[in-house]
């Protein structure tokens, strides 16, 4: 192999491992907004619900992309389903809070429940209490009554580590709505008049395969089930989102970080 030869070989083999390592960075830090459409008897008329899991106090490039199309998608209340902050250090509360500061601009009833990170780490109490100084619910197995276009809505959000229906209150006239970080716990302890679950925590394997999914995800094991996207299980709809942000490592593979601008829509 003559000199020219390998200099064009080492030349390739430089701009692919440029070109992967810009690819993983802007599925890691670059945001895309996920559309959803979920459909139940209940509803009567639309019903507009943006979902954001699993921030995990990550630095995004795209923030007022991000922000702009919240506005522009004009939802009538935000879920904030776990892991919003990925471990009780000043620095990342500090970025989660700058993230949420700027959610809040947006004027719009805001819910958040725990997720892993958050109960296993320190200085949970400190988070939220800021994050409450911004308007934000903190929904710790309990439940809130809301109304939206005349329909009524029970949201009930619960723990990571101890989930509970000890406060619940749905019935069937309202369209009751779960936040769980992780829809295992819902799975296994599954009450029948629940119409929608959102949740993460799986990342959606961050490491996805056409046609195979998600290689491994936190508590799904390998080539899991349910690890993003949409879901039936029983009488529920399961929308388990694959988050914001990153844990451990910033690797993502088809898979970049998301918001879901969700509707809930009539059976038509």
């Amino acid at each position: 192999m003559n000199k020219n030869t390998k200099k064009k070989i080492g030349l390739g083999l430089a701009l692919a491992g440029l070109s992967l390592a810009l690819y993983i960075d802007n599925q890691c830090f670059v945001a895309k907004e996920n559309k959803v459409i979920l459909k139940n008897p209940k509803i009567l008329s639309p019903i507009k619900i943006t979902q954001i899991s699993d921030f995990h106090s990550n630095a995004l490039k795209n923030l007022d992309e991000v922000m702009e199309k919240m506005k522009k998608f004009d939802p009538d209340f935000i879920v904030l389903t776990g892991d919003i902050l990925d471990y009780g250090e000043d620095r990342k509360i500090e970025r989660s809070l700058y993230f949420l500061k700027n959610l809040s601009k947006l004027k719009k009833k805001t819910f958040y429940i725990t997720g892993n990170h958050e109960e296993a780490g320190p200085k949970l109490d400190l988070f939220i209490k800021e994050m409450e100084k911004l308007g934000i619910k903190y929904l710790n197995n309990d439940g809130k009554y809301l109304e939206v276009s005349g329909q009524k809505i029970y949201l009930y959000g619960t723990s990571m580590f101890n989930f509970s229906y000890e406060n619940y209150q749905g019935n069937e006239n309202s369209i009751n709505i779960l936040l769980t970080h992780f829809s295992k716990n819902f799975r296994e302890n599954y009450k029948e008049n629940i119409d929608f679950v959102f949740s993460g925590h799986t990342h959606g394997g961050q490491v996805r395969f056409p046609i195979i999914g998600g290689l491994i995800s936190p508590g799904e094991g390998f080539l899991p089930n349910y690890d993003k996207g949409v879901y039936t299980y029983k009488n529920s709809t399961i929308h388990i989102d694959s988050g914001l942000g990153n844990t451990f490592l910033p690797l993502r593979f088809l898979d970049q970080i998301q918001y879901s601008n969700i509707i809930l829509a009539p059976v038509v």
